[in-house]
């Protein structure tokens, strides 16, 4: 039978061409789709940049500014009026030159120093104050010109596209009246010399680098000795004031790699607004300081001759004097305020607080536990503690003062010292909360013949000034616990217009795994034993520091007017004598002995006691997208 299945042919034409129709618009569709969200992509890579290279801009204009003769100078600039004068500077100079920008929806700038956060622009920019900030609690914003601020700027994709794309890009800055050295992990005004294999978190500064595969170290008979490290690795950017000569070579080294070979070499970049301090004017300034809170006010030059004559004037002049001596050792007895006109020695105090003023010396052998109020002397102070803790005011001698705890010491103010200051920990855990100023050398050490593990502490939350030489050796030093705060450790901030010399430090400890983990900054496990210390280390000399028998961690940085020179290795040391073997193996990828890890937060205590200079600085911190 014939059957007519033209009707099924034209069926069959009519469902494939609508299938094909489907199909090719699901394609064109699928096609514009995405084109529109590679556009939105493309848009919102776009909006990010614009927005990381505008805070980067506003940045540098508010640098430039802080500059003498500029609109943000210092002398400008009071604790009542600083954030007025910074909003005025981004409403006049910052937003009116954004204000064509088609990417550019608004700019703000936001105070993170106290408590609360505050828009210094008010409701500009609102989406500002719907952002969650950490602030900083610093409490003195009343008499000091430090501030923490986050720049926001709020982004857009421009009219002429489609769709809404905004972008949050936050850029958190720090002005301070602090010194440039500050601003970086490591750094010198002259050579910069890298030996070895240290390890630097943040940016370095140096006039001149040098770069060696060898460390240096010595052996215990004072043999000099080298050993072949990989090179210096570096998480920053190299900052320089710009030289030809010097910023071709540096050039030189990163070309041809002379870097940690797991890291991308560091950026050169240029500083040419470098704040030097004077360290004779800030020396005496903060001496001036504690001698005016104690009543010894020195109109004249700081000498032995005038703070004797200071001492004298104001304590043991037309007053009486109380010192009674049982075979020339102190009463144990004595309360108040002992005032001797002839040396002492002290044995013994049953009464807390005794305060001790003496035309002489003062020694003190302690066998039990002294709470001693303040020591002021014409000549020397020694202090011995053998057993039992001993707390300490101020003290003030025109000689040298020498401290050797073999049982915990804790100062709880100030030294001043117009000569030599020791201060020894052995086999003990002694504590500094005040300030040290020595007139001639500084010495902190242990003892060099601990025979298991580093035993000698000293627990620091401080900042210490020495006229002549500094030496730090054979001891561990930590920052001080905060009982208000658990996170947060004391500082050592160390100045020394002498030569700075650090060795032997955690000698011959090391991470409890050595190997490098942390691939962003090469930096232990926050859980190793190893604790860094929270520190900036300056000298406005030269300075030599080894991470090879010793293993040198500090959160902060290190700094040096003269000539800086680091030796350092990875790998675990068991003795200088054999450490051609020890380090035999390959040390690459492994923890660095030598580690300085750069930490704005010790910028934000103890200014009070900090070098003044005569503008501020800005200190870039981290930099969100939103």
């Amino acid at each position: 039978m014939l059957t007519n299945q033209r009707g099924n042919a034209l069926l069959t034409v009519l469902i494939t061409s609508l299938v094909m129709v489907t199909i090719g618009m699901a394609i064109m569709s699928s096609t514009i789709g995405g084109a529109k969200r590679t556009e939105v992509r493309e848009t919102d890579i776009d909006i990010t940049y614009e927005g990381l290279k505008a805070v980067e801009e506003i940045s540098a204009k508010l640098a430039f500014q802080l500059q003498p003769t500029k609109q943000l100078e210092i002398n400008q600039l009071s604790p009542v009026n600083m954030n007025s004068k910074v909003r005025d500077f981004i409403q006049t100079e910052i937003i009116p030159s954004y204000q064509s920008s088609d990417t550019i929806k608004c700019i703000t700038i936001v105070d993170v120093s106290g408590n609360q956060a505050s828009n210094l622009l008010g409701a500009h920019c609102g989406k500002a104050n719907t952002l969650q900030y950490q602030t900083f609690g610093m409490d003195f914003l009343d008499t000091n010109l430090t501030r923490v601020y986050e720049i926001i700027v709020n982004t857009k994709n421009p009219d002429s596209e489609e769709g809404k794309v905004e972008k949050i890009v936050r850029k958190r800055i720090i002005l301070s009246p602090i010194p440039s050295f500050l601003k970086y992990t490591l750094g010198s005004r002259e050579q910069l010399q890298l030996n070895g294999s240290p390890h630097l978190v943040g940016n370095l500064y140096a006039h001149s680098l040098g770069i060696s595969e060898d460390a240096n170290y010595q052996l215990s008979n004072l043999d000099d000795k080298k050993v072949s490290a990989p090179f210096p690795s570096i998480v920053g950017d190299l900052y320089t004031s710009y030289d030809k000569v010097n910023y071709d070579h540096m050039k030189s080294l990163v070309d041809t790699r002379q870097f940690y070979p797991h890291l991308p070499p560091p950026d050169i970049k240029q500083d040419s607004q470098f704040t030097d301090i004077s360290f004779d004017r800030t020396y005496g300034e903060e001496v001036g300081k504690v001698l005016d809170s104690l009543g010894l006010s020195l109109d004249q030059a700081l000498t032995k001759a005038n703070i004797r004559n200071s001492i004298m004037a104001n304590y043991l002049t037309d007053s009486p004097l109380f010192f009674p001596l049982v075979n020339g050792i102190l009463s144990e007895n004595v309360q108040g305020t002992v005032k001797a006109d002839q040396s002492i020695t002290v044995k013994g105090l049953r009464h807390h607080g005794v305060d001790l003023i003496v035309q002489g010396d003062v020694n003190i052998l302690a066998n039990s536990k002294m709470d001693i109020g303040n020591i002021i002397s014409t000549g020397n102070v020694t202090i011995s503690n053998a057993t039992g803790e001993m707390s300490i005011g101020n003290i003030v001698a025109a000689g040298k003062v020498s401290i050797e705890a073999n049982a915990p010491v804790i100062l709880k103010k100030n030294i001043v010292s117009f000569d030599d200051v020791l201060f020894q920990s052995q086999n003990s855990t002694s504590s500094i909360e005040g300030n040290i100023y020595s007139g001639r050398n500084l010495t902190i050490q242990g003892d060099a013949n601990d025979p298991d593990d580093e035993n000698d502490e000293i627990e620091f939350d401080s900042v210490i000034y020495a006229k002549g030489k500094t030496s730090i050796s054979n001891l561990n030093i930590t920052g001080k616990d905060n009982p208000g705060n658990s996170n947060q450790r004391g500082q050592l901030i160390l100045l020394s217009k002498g030569e700075l010399l650090v060795t032997r430090m955690n000698e011959f400890q090391y991470y409890t795994d050595e190997e490098e983990k942390r691939e962003a900054d090469l930096l232990p496990d926050a859980s190793e034993n190893i604790k860094p210390l929270q520190a900036f280390l300056y000298t406005d000399s030269d300075a030599t520091l080894y991470g090879v028998g010793s293993l040198f961690y500090v959160n902060g940085g290190v700094f040096s007017k003269g000539n800086l020179t680091v030796n350092a290795v990875r790998g675990d040391v068991d003795s200088m004598d054999t450490i051609q073997s020890d380090l035999f193996s390959n040390q690459e990828k492994k923890l660095s002995r030598f580690i300085v890890h750069y930490n704005k937060d010790v910028l934000l205590s103890k200014l009070d006691d900090l070098p003044k200079v005569d503008s501020l600085s800005l200190i870039g911190d981290e930099i969100i997208v939103e």
